[in-house]
């Protein structure tokens, strides 16, 4: 298992203050519906560009003076002069406002951001408590999209798995109490190994959040299954090791900007901490009774210790996060 999404100082260094592509960290920074994320797995690293839930566009390095532009082919079909290998010192704001105004004009991309659901709220929570962010937030967001990597598929199997199979059976087990109340087939659900976001708080923390809009029901109430997965696959990692990754993972970020310099590192990890986040709930809805009902169900099963540390808050625009 390893977890260290830092990328090396050569990457880094194009989007610190002085470097090549420091435009490109003021450019995301100054557009609303843009975010960054930054990483790296076992066969490459990059600096991607999100609008909402899309990355549409992706840094790859190949050398010193070199990159590769990079993002999924809908993009490239609309914007082909975007794309490719690049000079670090070619300036391509010009292709990226040409990409971006095609994509307000395109409805097929709306569902991404413009329909102001899970890729808006998303984007907007990853600013606030990222790159906008004060000194004083509450928690910082130091990766998005989290996962756990493994040596070889074999350990992958082994480890994640086992713990997918569990939520799959009690995915199985939750569809059979009641289909109509819950769902038919639950247990032919995917069940993904994404977090949302991992962030950390003042006191040392680790948030493993995820993250719901408010209309999506069945997203909502059976969020405990999903939340407890990546639950026993974080908590599973070594401590140690986690708490290194994820201070490597705070001093590159706020070296870049890509979260406020000034939020003070604490001294080590406390305690990991689960957390659902869920954006302008209907209190009207049935997704809260069936949410609690979906709890307790699975303590009956796993043991009245599951997601005993939970946390669970609404977001809006408006009034920020709030206890749900």
């Amino acid at each position: 298992m390893y977890y260290n999404r830092t990328i090396s100082k050569g990457l880094a260094s194009l989007l610190e203050t002085g470097g090549e592509l420091r435009w490109l960290f003021d450019f995301v920074k100054n557009h609303k519906e843009l975010d960054f994320l930054i990483g790296k797995n076992n066969s490459k690293e990059w600096v991607s560009i999100y609008r909402g839930l899309t990355r549409i566009i992706s840094v790859l390095p190949i050398n010193k003076t070199t990159v590769f532009i990079d993002a999924d082919g809908k993009y490239k079909n609309i914007s082909p002069n975007l794309y490719g290998q690049k000079n670090v010192n070619e300036n391509f704001q010009n292709d990226i406002e040409n990409l971006i105004t095609l994509i307000e004009q395109n409805s097929q991309f709306d569902r991404y951001y413009k329909n102001k659901k899970e890729g808006y709220y998303q984007n907007e929570l990853s600013k606030i408590y990222g790159i906008c962010g004060s000194p004083d937030t509450d928690f910082v967001i130091i990766d998005k999209e989290a996962v756990i990597g493994y040596s070889n598929q074999a350990e992958k199997d082994n480890l994640l798995g086992n713990i997918q199979q569990k939520y799959k059976q009690l995915q199985r087990e939750i569809s059979n109490l009641n289909p109509e109340r819950y769902g038919k087939d639950l247990g032919k659900k995917a069940i993904g190994n994404e977090l949302d976001f991992l962030a950390l708080d003042k006191e040392g923390n680790i948030l493993l959040i995820e993250y719901k809009h408010g209309t999506n029901t069945s997203g909502i109430y059976l969020s405990p299954l999903q939340i407890g997965m990546y639950n026993d696959i974080f908590t599973s990692f070594p401590k140690n090791e986690l708490e290194i990754a994820v201070f490597e993972m705070l001093e590159q970020k706020q070296k870049i900007g890509l979260i406020n310099p000034n939020w003070k590192k604490p001294n080590s990890i406390k305690d990991i901490i689960p957390v659902l986040i869920i954006s302008e709930f209907n209190y009207k809805s049935s997704a809260k009774t069936k949410f609690d009902e979906i709890i307790q169900f699975t303590r009956k099963q796993l043991g009245s210790s599951f997601l005993d540390n939970l946390q669970t808050f609404n977001f809006t625009m408006k009034n920020g996060l709030s206890n749900w």
